[in-house]
């Protein structure tokens, strides 16, 4: 198996054939080709070798990793060949676990009637405001959605207790309506 991986790779080097063409005439996908490359340049023939067991990196070089790909120093492709990975796909898990726990972060009630006012007043567009108020794309179009067909006290977060309309106070009840109407009224005037 490691000479048949040696042959294709040396084998490219030599003959006159494009590159997909070698690929389908040895039976093997592109990425395979790239990874088994990848594992020749960084430990020769011992990198070609099927691995059966985990390895084991230090914590530091996956931080390293990770940062350099998160401050946007190269692909994950050549993060991988830096520090030595035999693949990207703990790489990608790890970033995708560290971006769930940055990215989350609760938004208030007064946050969401200021996002749905900047899209409807301002006429902006749900990927501007996604990226002015860091929330994602989908939860505004939600936010916009439940607030064109609800009102505002749609926007309210209903996990755990919340008041009914019917138990809010008369002033909170206006202070709703008085915003509904003005944006109401600023969206007949465009």
């Amino acid at each position: 198996m490691v000479t048949e991986k040696l042959a294709i790779i040396l084998g490219l080097e030599k003959t006159n054939l494009t590159k997909s063409t070698c690929f389908k005439a040895c039976g093997i996908a592109r990425s395979t080709f790239i990874r088994c490359q990848n594992f020749y340049m960084q430990d020769g023939l011992e990198g070609l070798k099927e691995q059966h067991n985990w390895i084991r990196y230090i914590s530091e070089i996956k931080r390293q990793a990770i940062s350099a790909y998160l401050n946007d120093e190269s692909s994950l492709w050549d993060i991988q060949i830096r520090f030595g990975l035999r693949s990207t796909r703990r790489l990608e898990d790890r970033i995708s676990e560290l971006l769930v726990h940055i990215m989350s972060r609760k938004i208030t009630f007064e946050e969401r009637i200021r996002i749905v006012e900047y899209i409807t007043v301002s006429e902006h567009a749900y990927s501007r405001a996604a990226k002015h108020y860091n929330v994602s794309y989908q939860q505004i179009r939600f936010w916009m959605l439940k607030t064109t067909t609800n009102g505002y006290i749609a926007l309210k977060d209903r996990l755990g207790w919340t008041k009914p309309i019917e138990k809010m106070t008369e002033v909170e009840r206006l202070r709703l309506k008085k915003r509904q109407l003005k944006i109401q009224i600023k969206e007949q005037e465009v």
